[in-house]
């Protein structure tokens, strides 16, 4: 079996926060919106972009509504003849500009730069600059609105209704580890996150010694990183791999197409991290159940760390509602759920109020679909919740430490189940949180 090495970028040790790496800067991620921006006004009749710097913090609420202007000619930037801020903003709803083809940058939403005119490049210059600031897509009450990787802001598009995600569900199938080579095994798998730029699927094996498998459909499971220390995962907004390291008490960003060698990793004594949930604009959310340093935490853009958070008793599986404006964590020992306001810095609110209890078993890691709805992982299947916190029905699938939503539409519930990975299909699409 061959497993790839890859680069291991130190993020922080838990409750002590690193400087951050030239890999961490220039990602454009803190409340005020940085990166570059200003450049390329793209010809005549250039738009109104953005504003020179961007300003795609999170206070900024308009998420590219002022990137209007002319889109330049026809199959340059902003498409045929569209305008670059029609074609580039989701606005209100919580701000990543959809920038019709990369013209016109989304002046508040963090696609930084001007203009979407009629030179060559129709507006692509002035969204060029503010790539490098994807993880500070912030608009009005949140991140670009959808996290889940460079992808999660198509997932789910603004003003779909869905109806039951059970309905027409289909049947429950089963993945094991690889019947050749060594090793050939699961101990416990946890953590899984669909990279949809790769089409695969990335998930931790948390008994040591652990390691990252990947999956590409239709394939049987190959190891990706060995000795990888891991637990629970997720993805960012350059959709690397955030990884809780529960050996060294970190998290680490992997970079899932890399083939360099590891880097050194940072430890640090504290808590242990479990789980992780990454928004949009670069807050990384983690929680430690056990040992010292139980509860959960706040990583900001700015790499200060807050917490820990005592509110839940031993907090395990984390996500975020699709909107970024509220974050769940469940509670391995009591089986409940809380939810927590995030307002649009990305701070956690005081207030713990109180979300579902679980019917069966514990509650360990989590996801969330379109619809808002969250799936928990328990001892009997995956329990899903509607938004006010009412119990839709369970996902047969078992014993169940964790999910994520995979696949083409993003309807193929992954979910990791002790030894096995089980896989079923819904009929609404999630996040490949």
């Amino acid at each position: 079996m061959r497993a790839l090495s890859l680069s291991l970028a130190a993020v922080v040790a838990c409750g002590t926060p690193s400087p951050p790496s030239s890999d961490q800067q220039g990602t454009g991620g803190t409340s005020a919106g940085m990166g570059s921006g200003g450049a390329g006004k793209g010809g005549s009749g250039a738009g109104t972009g953005g504003s020179s710097a961007g300003t795609g913090g999170a206070s900024a609420g308009t998420g590219g509504a002022s990137g209007s202007g002319s889109g330049g000619t026809p199959s340059n930037g902003g498409g045929a003849g569209a305008t670059g801020g029609s074609a580039g903003s989701v606005g209100a709803a919580g701000g990543v500009a959809n920038v019709g083809g990369m013209a016109g940058a989304a002046a508040a939403g963090g696609f930084t730069g001007e203009g979407a005119g009629a030179g060559p490049m129709g507006g692509q210059a002035g969204a060029a600059a503010g790539m490098a600031g994807m993880a500070g897509l912030a608009g009005a009450g949140g991140g670009s609105g959808l996290h889940g990787g460079a992808s999660g802001k198509f997932i789910c598009p603004g003003g779909a209704t869905y109806g039951n995600p059970l309905t027409g569900m289909g049947s429950v199938g089963q993945i094991g580890p690889p019947t050749q080579g060594v090793p050939n095994y699961f101990g416990f798998v946890e953590g899984p996150v669909w990279v949809a730029a790769l089409g695969k699927l990335f998930f931790s094996d948390n008994s040591s010694p652990e390691r990252i498998w990947v999956l590409t459909p239709g394939s049987e499971p190959k190891v990706f990183l060995d000795m990888s220390k891991s637990n629970g995962m997720a993805l960012d907004g350059d959709d690397q791999l955030v990884v809780a390291n529960q050996v060294d008490n970190s998290l680490q960003r992997v970079d899932p197409a890399a083939t360099a060698p590891a880097a050194t990793l940072i430890t640090a004594a504290g808590c242990k991290p479990n789980d992780v949930i990454v928004r949009s604009d670069g807050n990384i959310y983690y929680t430690a159940p056990q040992q010292t340093g139980t509860g959960f935490y706040r990583l900001s853009p700015s790499k200060m760390v807050s917490g820990p958070r005592t509110d839940v008793t031993a907090p395990n599986g984390i996500v975020l509602s699709p909107d970024e404006n509220t974050l769940y964590v469940g509670d391995v020992q009591n089986k409940k759920i809380t939810k927590f306001a995030v307002d649009a810095e990305g701070v956690i609110g005081a207030t713990a109020t109180p979300f579902a209890t679980a019917m069966s078993g514990t509650v360990d890691g989590m996801c969330v679909d379109c619809a808002g709805n969250v799936y928990a992982g328990t001892a009997n299947g995956v329990e899903v919740y509607s938004p006010d916190g009412m119990l839709i029905g369970t996902v047969p699938t078992g014993e169940s430490s964790n999910c994520t939503f995979g696949g083409p539409e993003r309807k193929t519930l992954y979910v990791t189940s002790r030894s096995v990975l089980k896989t079923v299909t819904l009929a609404v699409p999630g996040l490949p949180d």
